[in-house]
């Protein structure tokens, strides 16, 4: 038997670096419950050289935070990829940036059997796939050693993710690299893709769309959407566009249990990254809270994005980003609106028996045993989101 010692599911975020570090292979990933997955070692083709508990965060935690040097309120200029976007569209003025340079970007897409994973893009037509909040585990595969293979050919490389998997990439490294940017996004916790699948089938979501969309991009809030591709005019098959269509307030539970922690991985309760220092060079999320203390006197409702440049690098590549429009605030702001920039998200009673349930339990019943039915709220909020998108 091997002496080696993996995380188990109370500490395992599933960013898979001892996958990609073990030189034999013989690390896999298999179902802990609800879709969970944990490292499993091949005791038989395992040598016992310990390079997957020396890339392992949740064993070696990450040693180096960096306190923000400033906190902006941004969008892009560019009115295209704000529309795109989950809030101001941040994240793609550094893509465009980082592409412009011959780099490449790596981060979190859907494909169209609804599975969230990363990939990587060298243009920027493909921004499109990576934009968009994503609230399930996005799978990463071998993308840890994707990054390193093109950093050691000295290509410029974004890298984003949720904290845990910049992390995780970090701890794989193992040195830094001058021509790597990281990029985090706040993270209340993460669903599994199991239990979205779960949802999807329950709600018949995977037999309508091609993509599902988290957000409603055109008035900046909380909506679940079908994604839809349409021929962009009638009998042009070459010519095609996204089409958005809102689910109906009443079969969008998934996004009120998210909100309630009620699918999240149990390491998101311990969670060593909700803290103000970061471990990217780049700190990104919804400015929520924005102007609640401090006036902030430009129009909010196509959406702001909350950035945090964290260390010099990222301060001087932010300097060189004319397509962001920027004002500086003060991190204490952007804190209280944020909570998972201070505090873990706390664990719900119904966390123990939500993910079984919500996959055999007639849906009323489960709706009403964990307070998850709609209120006039989400009808009133999608109504105003809809008049905000008619704005200007």
């Amino acid at each position: 038997m091997s002496k080696i010692q993996l995380c188990d599911k109370y500490r395992c975020t599933q960013c898979m670096a001892c996958v990609n570090a073990c030189p034999k292979h013989c690390i896999t990933m298999v179902d802990a419950g609800e879709g969970f997955d944990v490292p499993k070692i091949n005791d038989g083709a395992c040598i016992e050289c310990g390079a997957c508990t020396k890339v392992c965060h949740g064993i070696s935690p990450i040693g180096e935070y960096y306190t923000p040097l400033k906190t902006l309120a941004c969008w892009t200029k560019n009115d295209e990829d704000r529309k795109r976007s989950s809030s101001g569209g941040a994240f793609s003025v550094l893509a465009r940036r980082v592409l412009s340079d011959n780099g490449m970007v790596f981060g979190a897409t859907m494909d169209a059997n609804l599975q969230v994973k990363h990939i990587c893009i060298d243009n920027a037509e493909d921004i499109v796939k990576l934009q968009g909040s994503k609230y399930v585990q996005s799978f990463m595969g071998d993308t840890y050693k994707q990054v390193r293979d093109l950093l050691r050919q000295e290509r410029l490389v974004l890298f984003t993710g949720t904290p845990c998997q910049v992390g995780g990439l970090l701890a794989f490294l193992r040195k830094k690299y001058n021509n790597l940017i990281t990029c985090d996004m706040v993270c209340h916790g993460v669903p599994s893709q199991k239990a979205f699948d779960a949802f999807c089938e329950r709600t018949h979501l995977k037999d309508r769309c091609q993509g599902v969309s988290f957000r409603f991009t055109a008035g900046w809030g909380y909506q679940l959407a079908c994604e839809l591709v349409a021929p962009t005019q009638a009998g042009d098959s070459d010519s095609t566009h996204v089409v958005r269509k809102v689910v109906n307030p009443r079969n969008a539970w998934y996004m009120r249990a998210f909100n309630k922690g009620l699918m999240f991985n149990e390491t998101c309760f311990s969670c060593a990254y909700t803290i103000p220092q970061r471990v990217s060079d780049f700190t990104m999320a919804d400015y929520w809270g924005l102007g609640a203390k401090i006036p902030f006197n430009h129009p909010t409702h196509r959406g702001v994005s909350m950035l945090l440049i964290n260390n010099q690098k990222a301060m001087e590549i932010i300097n060189n980003c004319p397509d962001l429009f920027f004002e500086e605030r003060t991190l204490e702001e952007a804190i209280e609106g944020n909570h998972n920039l201070s505090h873990n998200s706390e664990r719900p009673i119904g966390r123990d028996t939500f993910i079984h349930d919500m996959q055999t339990m007639e849906i009323n019943a489960l709706i009403r045993k964990y307070g998850i039915k709609e209120s006039l709220r989400d009808y009133l909020r999608l109504l105003k989101q809809w008049i905000n998108s008619k704005r200007v």
